[in-house]
């Protein structure tokens, strides 16, 4: 799988975005976030994550409609594991 192109339901700002897990999501401006209208008030609260609720939100429903679709990641098992000693 590879990234898929969504746009911001609430300032139509468009994203790549590859949802790995309901914990893991990589998402990749297509613009600088300073385009985002809702991240200058986010910093202005003192909030310095590069994170938009709005766009969160959007992310979340089109997982739910299956629009965007996780990604599945075949992990390594036997002598392939990677070993950290």
């Amino acid at each position: 799988m590879t990234m898929q192109p969504l746009t911001c339901e609430e300032c139509g700002i468009g994203v790549l975005v590859e949802k790995f897990s309901p914990a893991h999501t990589s998402i990749q401006w297509e613009s600088d976030t300073s385009w985002c209208p809702l991240m200058p008030e986010q910093l202005s609260l003192g909030d310095h994550r590069r994170e938009c609720a709005a766009l969160r939100s959007t992310i979340d429903r089109a997982v739910a409609s299956l629009e965007l679709s996780e990604t599945r990641i075949e992990l390594p098992v036997g002598p392939d594991l990677p070993r950290l000693h």
